[in-house]
């Protein structure tokens, strides 16, 4: 009887050993979990700034099961609790959300035709002034190569605004990749970087160009102009090539000068591909062209939902700018004719109707909000993850670009080309530009909202007629099925227009390059096709 009590004792001396043993593993299993959580794959020079590798261990910590390149809070956005009965969100099945649009076999076809040939001897010189931001510029300066090449002219590297509104003392230079425009139209156009010393004393014809002109006005007017001078000097290069109507060759020019040559400069593209990593790290992004800036409030005269000083300062403004013609404006036929960017919080409940989640990581590429803080607060509200360059970069990294408003432009102009979803508030320069360089890409999804059929919503609401939920974001979707940057011929003129508003009516080249520059592949995987 003894002996038998002996053996149960141990054999429950060895069961409680082995209880111990298995604790033991767990806790020294658990701990080597904790300390080696998974890593980003980025490399180092892209990698997070460190505070952010230490928030996303801590998270890690807690909940292991969750990826950190989704579910991290950035270390400078406050992520507050957020009601589902104030912001619904109707639409969560993100997957449909982020996923590209439709390109229907569509490729960049840049190519000349057998027809064209290497530049003859240049008659003369092409000055050129460019004016404007960033894009209206970008804009002009590809004009110019093709106004070049009309003419046969040699391009002297054109000369960037530095008179605007931004009082930006960039040279091209600073902001573009100089040798490389040069280099990749070398066999399109000759492009020098200065004037020969020997042209120094030559009479300069300044000629402002007419606006969206053709063929015959740059072969007959502009040419006839070599008799009598050799240096012919462009006052301005916004909009002076038509949009259609030109030759397969110069339309082709234009995009090989816009999407291949015009390049930013290397300190530029680096620190935009810096961006970009970071920015991805949080996963699929949304990049906003958050247009509610002091300068287009003050051009657009739009000023809903802002103070009476507020309105009062932006008149004023705009009455002190010469290069601004009109200057009474009703800002509210302007809202009700969808000329006036959307409102950070109206940005905020366009994006809730169509579906995007409160977790949504959105890029704001914009300058200074007019306002501040006061304004973003219903957009912060919602969508916690706002980020901008300030955020995604450190003061050091950013200091080179410091007080150049044209080389901040540009690097908001990458991160939103790269987004995973871009959507302007307004239809301005960036706006277009970005659109149509992201159809060239592949027609990556674009949003454009119809400011026109959302403000009479938005109207609705803050009156108490229209609240928030399904049916709302049901009507927003239904509006927006066909404004997602599928591929569409560019648009002509309205009918019945003449003159210049006939030429202003037309949707921009850089704006829709099909179909001069993007073709659907044939069957024949040598040759592609154009549908026209």
């Amino acid at each position: 009887m003894q002996k038998r009590r002996w053996n149960e004792v141990g054999l429950m001396r060895k069961m409680l050993s082995c209880a111990i043993c298995t604790i033991a593993m767990m806790s020294l299993l658990s701990v080597h979990l904790h300390r080696f959580p998974h890593h980003s794959k980025l490399s180092d020079p892209y990698r997070l700034p460190n505070p952010q590798i230490e928030i996303r261990d801590k998270i890690l910590g807690k909940e292991q099961e969750q990826r950190w390149t989704r579910e991290f809070i950035p270390p400078n956005v406050s992520l507050g609790p957020l009601s589902s009965q104030q912001f619904p969100v109707w639409r969560p099945n993100c997957p449909i959300l982020w996923k590209p649009v439709t390109n229907r076999d569509y490729m960049p076809c840049t190519h000349p035709t057998p027809n064209y040939t290497a530049p003859p001897e240049p008659r003369g010189y092409l000055l050129a002034h460019t004016n404007g931001g960033l894009n209206q510029m970008r804009a002009g300066i590809c004009d110019m190569v093709a106004i070049a090449r009309i003419i046969n002219a040699t391009l002297v590297v054109p000369e960037l605004d530095k008179k605007s509104y931004w009082q930006d003392s960039s040279n091209f230079s600073d902001v573009f990749n100089e040798d490389h425009f040069i280099n990749v139209l070398a066999n399109d156009v000759k492009v020098i970087k200065k004037l020969p010393k020997e042209m120094g004393g030559a009479p300069i014809a300044i000629k402002y160009f007419k606006s969206w002109s053709g063929m015959d006005y740059y072969q007959e007017e502009i040419s006839s102009m070599w008799a009598d001078y050799k240096v012919i000097q462009a006052g301005k290069t916004d909009s002076r090539l038509a949009n259609n109507n030109l030759p397969a060759d110069i339309q082709k020019l234009r995009c090989r000068a816009c999407y291949e040559a015009l390049c930013f400069a290397p300190q530029i593209e680096a620190m935009g591909k810096l961006l970009v990593d970071r920015m991805r790290s949080y996963g699929t992004y949304i990049a906003l062209h958050l247009r509610y800036e002091k300068d287009i409030l003050a051009f657009t005269g739009c000023t809903h939902g802002l103070s009476s000083a507020e309105a009062d300062e932006l008149k004023e403004i705009r009455d002190s700018n010469d290069k601004w013609k009109v200057k009474d404006i009703d800002p509210r036929e302007q809202r009700s004719k969808g000329f006036c960017p959307l409102t950070p919080k109206e940005a905020a409940i366009f994006l809730s109707a169509l579906g995007y989640p409160s977790n949504t990581p959105i890029y704001i590429a914009a300058g200074d909000i007019y306002g501040g803080d006061s304004y973003m607060g219903d957009l912060r509200s919602r969508y916690p993850m706002l980020m901008s360059k300030e955020k995604l970069a450190s003061i050091e990294e950013l200091e080179p670009f410091a007080n150049h408003s044209t080389q901040l432009a540009a690097l908001d102009y990458i991160v939103s080309v790269e987004s995973d979803v871009f959507m302007p508030t307004y239809s301005g320069n960036m706006a277009r530009a970005v659109e149509g360089h992201r159809r060239f890409l592949g027609h990556r999804r674009t949003i454009s909202p119809d400011k026109k059929a959302l403000v009479r919503l938005f109207d609705k609401i803050e009156q108490g007629i229209k609240k928030e939920g399904k049916l709302l974001s049901d009507k927003v979707i239904e509006m927006h099925k066909k404004r997602q940057g599928s591929p569409r011929k560019r648009k002509g003129p309205i009918p019945g227009t003449k003159g210049t508003d006939r030429f202003r009516s037309e949707e921009a080249f850089y704006v829709n390059p099909l179909p001069d520059c993007l073709c659907v592949q044939s069957r024949n995987p040598n040759t592609s096709v154009i549908i026209r």
